[in-house]
């Protein structure tokens, strides 16, 4: 097994320590905060999802909040397909993949580019290692443009834009019938162009990005996901994540959640 698997996340189905527990970096100008959190859910026995932000290098398992720049930062959140030799890879290979390029994506096209090559790095990779054959991931990913937001998804991760009290998914499930994958990365059918979904969004002042994978949303009603982030809670990604596992929990949870709190 090559050395790139992470450790599993947390394991309880209670958060009322998250709070304490989260990893927090003060707030600067000019940036975006950002919560994180990932759980394997209360069915699963290992976590297949991944995440990444630009601000550090390292998630802890039970979160982090601090800031992105308005410039160039970025969240991805990937979820390693069940049920297929090495999801966990995967997911973790994919976004170790993009995290050098992330910044630098401006359009479509460089989204296409990027997200083909980093599937074309899991067929390498199974190609060395036979046990991983068949392997893949979904994926959703936000760069931030100062007043703009370039969004992004393969397969059933989702990104969601949360402004003036509305809820608008940005991404589009490819999916057939909510379960089917239509596409990932990686996967059982060898290396091909990747077809990704790409939209260019305004961020005013307090609007709000949710990135997730599909245990949360296949637990938690858009309604319910609206009515959490409009909140005044201060702890919306542990709420998020509640009520995830509150639901079933059958699936791994992972979600970053980003507000413009000022320029």
């Amino acid at each position: 097994m090559p050395p790139f698997v992470c450790s599993d996340s947390m394991g309880m189905g209670e958060l009322s320590s998250c709070d304490s527990l989260h990893w927090r970096s003060p707030m600067q100008p000019g940036y975006a905060r950002c919560s994180t959190i990932t759980h394997r859910g209360l069915v699963r026995e290992n976590n297949e999802d991944a995440i990444a932000v630009s601000a550090v290098t390292d998630i802890p398992p039970t979160g982090w909040t601090g800031s992105l720049l308005l410039s160039g930062g970025w969240a991805l959140v990937a979820d390693g397909i069940g049920g297929h030799a090495g999801g966990e890879v995967a997911s973790r290979l994919v976004v170790e993949l993009l995290r050098p390029v992330m910044s630098m994506l401006t359009d479509r096209d460089a989204v296409a580019q990027a997200l083909t090559a980093a599937s074309n790095g899991l067929f390498d990779t199974m190609d060395r290692y036979s046990e991983l054959r068949g392997m893949g991931t979904t994926i959703a990913g936000a760069v931030l443009q100062r007043d703009r937001a370039l969004v992004f998804n393969v397969g059933d991760c989702r990104v969601y834009l949360f402004e003036d009290g509305r809820l608008e998914q940005l991404s589009e499930d490819q999916a057939v019938d909510g379960h089917t994958l239509t596409q990932c990365l990686g996967g059982l059918y060898g290396a091909r162009q990747i077809n990704p979904h790409v939209r260019t969004v305004r961020l005013p002042d307090g609007a709000k990005l949710l990135l997730c994978s599909d245990g949360l949303t296949d637990m938690v009603a858009d309604e319910e996901i609206a009515a959490i982030i409009g909140s005044d809670e201060p702890d919306r990604a542990s709420l998020l994540l509640q009520a995830a596992l509150d639901g079933g929990g059958l699936d791994d949870v992972t979600l970053a959640l980003l507000e413009v709190t000022g320029r």
